[in-house]
């Protein structure tokens, strides 16, 4: 039986979060693309572009301190627990920030 906090959970924790990042990307992409077709004035468009450049960079700010934290808190945890805490929490706020961002585009009004 595997223990919780192999390598091997952290191999696969890390394959995790860099695919969640990827979904996140496509996320902020989709987004940013859909938005110079919103049917608004066009300097609302640039005004939320810019609000949507402003919120990834503060949401990765956000992710990156709040995943430290929580990941702090296994104290002198053994082996890579402080790892696997970590990329866990990176890949579910990903995931969820993805999905907020996903919601965002079902109500806009498009051109």
């Amino acid at each position: 039986m595997q223990r919780l906090f192999s390598s091997g959970n952290a191999r696969l924790l890390g394959k995790k979060s860099e695919n969640s990042q990827k979904t996140l990307r496509q996320a902020e992409e989709k987004v940013a693309g859909t938005l110079p077709e919103w049917d608004e004035d066009v300097r609302y468009i640039r005004q939320a572009t810019a609000k949507l450049t402003a919120s990834n960079k503060n949401f990765a700010k956000y992710r990156d301190s709040q995943c430290e934290f929580l990941a702090s808190l296994t104290g002198g945890g053994a082996g890579n627990v402080h790892e696997i805490r970590r990329l866990a929490c990176i890949s579910e706020l990903n995931n969820r920030q993805a999905e907020q961002l996903r919601d965002t585009l079902s109500d806009l009004p498009l051109k």
